[in-house]
Parts: C-alpha cells; sequence; structure tokens
C-alpha cells in the first residue's frame, strides 16, 4: 500500500483537486472576462492591426489618432492622451 506522502498519492490528490476546482474557475474566468471586455481584446491581433495601419504612415497626426483609436478600443480608458516628446535642434 502507498503512504499518505507518496508522489503518486500527491499527483492524484492534486489531479482530483484541479478536476474539481476547474468549473468554479471557469465561471470566475467568464464573468471577469465579461466585466473587462476581454473577449474582445486579443492583443496579436491589435498589434498586427495597428502595424498594418500605421505602415508608410507618414502623418504624426494620424499616427497619433490611429493610435489613441487602437487603445481606445482595446481597453476602454475613461481617457485617453499621447505625450511625444519634441526634437531638439
Amino acid at each position: 500500500m502507498t503512504s499518505p506522502s507518496s508522489p503518486v498519492v500527491v499527483a492524484v490528490s492534486t489531479l482530483v483537486v484541479a478536476a474539481l476546482f476547474n468549473p468554479l474557475r471557469r465561471q470566475v474566468q467568464t464573468r471577469l472576462d465579461r466585466r473587462f471586455n476581454r473577449a474582445r481584446y486579443d492583443a496579436q491581433a491589435t498589434v498586427a492591426e495597428l502595424r498594418a495601419r500605421l505602415k508608410g504612415a507618414l502623418d504624426p497626426d494620424a499616427v497619433r489618432a490611429d493610435l489613441l483609436e487602437v487603445v481606445r478600443g482595446a481597453l476602454e480608458p475613461s481617457t485617453a492622451s499621447l505625450w511625444v516628446a519634441g526634437t531638439r535642434r
């Protein structure tokens, strides 16, 4: 017979607890996704879309507007602004 501190007993008990906890974790994750609107947010797709829109962009105002639009759409902050440092000559 295996002892209670046996690696096999520990592994099996860990798997059982994980299996029992998974439905609760899924429910909490769904609520968090709904609360923070994470279902719409896909970081890689957002960055790829922004990169495609900014490729070859030369107008700083257009770049600023696109960047702020992406931030507002992805994160939905109450306010958003962008500070661009001037170049020294």
